[in-house]
């Protein structure tokens, strides 16, 4: 893991972009996996001011909330707004999750064959959560290798995200941790309140379930990107 400080949140977007713009003028093609939150947001905004070079580029969410009362705050709206409009992505090289599926385990197949099909992942965006998080992959006695249903940690089912949701989700759509580690390239970004804690477990180096973006130390190009 290659690990870098920044003092500032536009410069570390800025440093972010640059490795996914050099990925993509790589490989234009690339399957770019794409976390939400607070944490990606300037990156993103960094990467459409380069829209055209993503005219081929395909995109996979990492996880969607099950069970809001509106679609405002979910993933797909928040990738809609931040990459898919932007970036000017097609639609069919968009592949969401129907997190509204009659039947939830089948969709997880339907993704984990997406992946078969169109992966592995070029490149991987990921926010590190309060408590270790990657996407929904919760801190748990055993992690899950594949696309699968979570059960959200109780701050996860406070994420700002679903503020305007009524009903709070308590599960989640999420690709499973093999799928992640089998990226090309993976780009963590480290910023955001609360987090010190899950900081400090990701910087010791010990692999452990209860922190899992510490599982990252297996991956051999991941790029982490600290704000101080």
């Amino acid at each position: 893991m290659n690990i870098n400080y920044f003092s500032d949140t536009e410069t570390m977007s800025q440093k972010a972009a640059e490795n996914v713009l050099e990925e993509i003028r790589q490989n234009p093609k690339s399957l770019l996996c794409t976390a939400t939150g607070s944490s990606p947001k300037k990156l993103y905004q960094n990467l459409a001011q380069h829209a055209k070079l993503f005219e081929k580029t395909r995109i996979i969410p990492l996880d969607e909330w099950i069970g809001l009362s509106t679609p405002e705050g979910s993933c797909h709206a928040y990738i809609e707004e931040y990459v898919l409009n932007p970036l000017q992505i097609p639609v069919a090289h968009y592949f969401g999750f129907n997190a509204d599926a009659l039947h939830l385990e089948q969709e997880c197949n339907r993704i984990q064959e997406l992946l078969k099909r169109e992966g592995p992942i070029d490149i991987c965006i990921l926010g590190l959560g309060k408590n270790g998080h990657l996407g929904f992959n919760e801190p748990a006695e055993e992690l899950q290798a594949h696309c699968h249903i979570a059960n959200l940690a109780a701050q996860s089912q406070e994420h700002n995200m679903i503020g305007s949701s009524s009903l709070k989700p308590t599960k989640g759509l999420t690709l499973g941790m093999q799928d992640i580690l089998a990226a090309k390239k993976i780009i963590l970004l480290v910023s955001g309140e609360g987090k010190e804690l899950a900081k400090e477990q990701l910087l010791s180096g010990t692999i452990t379930t209860d922190c899992p973006a510490t599982w990252l130390w297996k991956h051999d190009n991941t790029e982490c990107l600290i704000l101080n």
